[in-house]
Formats: structure tokens, sequence, C-alpha cells
């Protein structure tokens, strides 16, 4: 398996912010959305959010902003 990373260090390093971000609460201002993969995240204590945060690989830290980019974009729409 090759483990060589998918991003530049940069964008990690901005991907990280942007999930560091989203952890601390909903974007759209609700409380913490059962159906959101961060719901379980968002209870945990800042410094084991970042821990685990630092853990991810880069493709998670994607999907992660991704999920939320759409989420927010079909919330917006009106979409459950």
């Amino acid at each position: 398996m090759n483990d060589t990373p998918k991003c530049s260090e940069e964008a990690r390093q901005r991907l990280k912010m942007a999930v560091s971000e989203l952890t601390k609460a909903c974007p759209l201002g609700t409380k913490n959305p059962m159906m959101c993969p961060l719901n379980p995240v968002r209870k945990r204590r800042p410094s084991t959010r970042a821990n685990w945060i630092e853990s991810l690989k880069d493709e998670d830290l994607e999907f992660l902003v991704s999920y939320h980019a759409v989420c927010q974009k079909w919330q917006k729409a009106g979409c459950p």
C-alpha cells in the first residue's frame, strides 16, 4: 500500500483548518445534526478533536470538507 500523501503540506494544512472549524459546530447554525459524520466528534474535547484530525488521511479530510459544502448547498436549496 502506498502511503504517499495525496496533498501538498500547504493543502493539507488548509484542509485540517477547515475540518477543525467544522468540528466546533455545524456551519448551518443548527445544533449538531445526528446525520452529520462529525456529530460524535463535536462531543469530544478540543484536544481529542485535534488529535483525531491529525490522524486523518488526506482523502478523509477532503471528504469531510466536500460533504459539508454539499450539505450547505442542499440546505440552502430547501432539501432535507
